[in-house]
């Protein structure tokens, strides 16, 4: 997810308790092949430990769709999967990411050109189900004809953007139109995810291979170990010393990856995820969030650990 599922995040969520696979920041490949290149590249770092990992990409020329798949080979990722699910509308508005769901024509040679360049890495798909309406059987039957290692439906329309409820029926739709078909393309599931309950159960009534965790991971960041283990406790279970303490380590983990030179306000965006659910966690979020360092979110989680919460708020201003 843009920002905020970079390597450190993911390293983070691997020592809270490892999914099966995991998603790079979508990338864009008019970035990769332009003068951008240094400023997108860091979006496909990662280190040995995050395996399984995909590469998620998104762009409109096929040609730098075979180029970026080509390099994403070379750079020992474990797949490669095309963005059809964006529904940003500056990235829209450029033909790109959900767009192509009107564009069945392009999508068709994004995916042939990433095949091309992949060789034998699989290359799947990520989309949603429409724009303002849904059209999930058209859409999702097209897409399964173009022999996708798998297929990742959000059940959402764009104009739905992150409102209303997910409909998870395009799922087991998916399912259904893969089984009739007599296709191997893995179908995964997103949408709503929250807990280990709702994982069971939507996996449950899909069949589904597969279910995506997005947004879910910042409520808990357990998720992945309590759906292994029914016994685990999750994230707000901690105590306010134990969450400061994983903030603590996703600061100090920041700091060795990117250094102290920007990219700091975005790791503000995780002060939620760990701060949560115990007395007085707004104020110190809001603390940190007014900090411009590391050294002084540091020095406002050491302040609210001595007990001298007033200092706390007192020290980004």
């Amino acid at each position: 997810m843009e920002d905020v599922t970079d390597t450190v995040f993911r390293r983070m969520v691997q020592s809270a308790g490892a999914p099966d696979l995991m998603v790079t920041e979508f990338t864009s490949t008019d970035g990769l092949c332009t003068a951008g290149r240094p400023r997108v590249i860091g979006r496909l770092r990662f280190t040995p430990g995050e395996k399984p990992l995909l590469a998620q990409v998104w762009g409109n020329s096929p040609e730098r769709y075979r180029r970026v798949a080509s390099e994403i080979r070379e750079m020992g990722f474990d797949g490669l999967d095309i963005n059809m699910g964006c529904p940003v509308r500056k990235i829209v508005s450029r033909g790109s990411c959900s767009a192509l769901i009107q564009n069945p024509a392009l999508a068709a040679e994004l995916i042939a050109a990433a095949k091309e360049g992949a060789g034998d890495l699989p290359v799947s798909v990520k989309t949603r189900i429409g724009i303002s309406a849904s059209r999930a059987e058209e859409w999702l039957g097209f897409l399964l004809a173009q022999g996708l290692a798998a297929l990742t439906v959000h059940g959402r329309t764009v104009s739905q953007q992150s409102d209303g409820e997910a409909d998870w029926s395009t799922v087991a739709l998916a399912v259904r139109l893969r089984d009739e078909a007599g296709l191997a393309t893995r179908i995964v599931g997103n949408g709503d995810v929250r807990s280990a309950d709702v994982f069971h159960r939507r996996a449950r009534e899909t069949g589904a291979d597969g279910v995506m965790i997005g947004r879910g991971v910042f409520e808990d960041l357990f998720v992945f170990r309590s759906i292994r283990d029914s016994s685990t406790a999750d994230f707000s279970a901690l105590t306010s010393g134990q969450k400061i303490d994983w903030f603590r380590r996703h600061i100090e983990l920041h700091v060795q990856t990117w250094g102290t030179a920007g990219r700091f306000d975005t790791l503000k965006k995780f002060a939620k995820t760990y701060l949560r659910a115990f007395e007085g966690a707004g104020r110190l979020v809001d603390a940190v969030m007014h900090t411009r360092t590391h050294a002084a979110a540091r020095e406002v989680l050491d302040a609210w650990i001595a007990g001298r919460p007033a200092i706390a708020e007192a020290v980004p201003r």
